[in-house]
């Protein structure tokens, strides 16, 4: 999907927040939102051909220049992989005793609540100190798209699946869901990290962390971009997207990436998110805040 004036605004704020994460010095921070504020006014006409995730990258890899600091959201990113780990026996209460199908359709939805763990969607607050609350009043919403059925029917036909990790602690459930899925179908499970820090996105440090690769084999995708640039990734994760039956696509920055790559990638994708910004809904026509599982491609 391509970037709404509204991003422009996000972004910008985005930025003063990243700052703000990343050293107290107001001198800095003014240095680095004037920087990503000047850059949007250069880029005016054309920011709305590029995509949100790619507006982000920039204003991130900016704060981290001009600041100093690699990874603002460090402090944050363990406190959520701590909290979520003490929480997810709750989901998993929710799973136990479930007949096959229904056991992965509920671990689906406790990975797209999951995706309720982020720092930087404006208009989205993250419940990072009530989240087990959240949690259960997500799962209570349901899913507004529900292709799980469809998710489910290629579990049965595919050998390898590349599941693009989303956020620190939404990662948590993640591992729940594709532990539930190689329960229950023989198929192999590669989970993808990024290879440096941007935003709260979970890197090769968080998912050892959480213990992912007792249930999928970690690999990075060798960018350090909000969603996926071709053009940033290693030729290792190329052959890896090139193997794949199936892209699980977590999260809003793959979703807007992703979309604008679907006839590259030509296979089958299922996007799993929170619809936590205006743009994104809109653009998945469902109110904001909605929980998404989107499947395209042939069924």
């Amino acid at each position: 999907m391509k970037a709404h004036l509204l991003c422009i605004l996000c972004t910008l704020r985005a930025a003063y927040s990243m700052v703000k994460k990343a050293v107290d010095s107001e001198e800095i921070q003014k240095k680095a939102v004037i920087e990503v504020l000047k850059w949007l006014s250069d880029r005016a006409e054309s920011l709305t051909s590029v995509t949100p995730a790619a507006l982000h990258t920039y204003a991130f890899k900016t704060v981290q220049r001009i600041s100093g600091c690699r990874d603002p959201f460090m402090r944050l990113k363990k406190m959520s992989n701590n909290l979520a780990m003490k929480i997810v026996p709750a989901l998993m209460r929710e799973i136990n005793g479930r007949a096959k199908d229904e056991a992965i359709k509920m671990a689906v939805l406790g990975a797209v609540c999951g995706n309720s763990i982020d720092f930087e969607v404006e208009g989205h607050c993250a419940p990072i100190e009530d989240l087990e609350r959240a949690l259960l009043n997500c799962l209570r919403i349901g899913l507004t798209i529900d292709d799980t059925d469809k998710l489910i029917s290629h579990l049965s036909e595919s050998r390898e699946i590349l599941y693009l990790l989303d956020n620190a602690g939404e990662i948590v459930f993640d591992k729940l869901l594709i532990s539930t899925i190689t329960k229950s179908y023989p198929v192999r499970v590669v989970a993808a990290v990024k290879s440096g820090p941007i935003l709260n996105d979970a890197t090769l440090e968080d998912a050892l962390e959480v213990g992912l690769d007792e249930c999928a084999e970690v690999i990075t995708t060798g960018s350090d971009s909000v969603g996926l640039d071709l053009k940033e990734i290693t030729e290792e994760f190329k052959k890896r997207l090139k193997g794949a039956d199936l892209i699980i696509a977590k999260g809003q920055g793959y979703y807007e990436s992703l979309t604008e790559l679907e006839s590259i990638l030509s296979k089958p994708i299922v996007y799993m998110l929170r619809a936590k910004c205006q743009v994104v809904a809109c653009s998945l026509n469902v109110p904001q805040g909605s929980n998404i599982v989107k499947f395209v491609g042939k069924v």
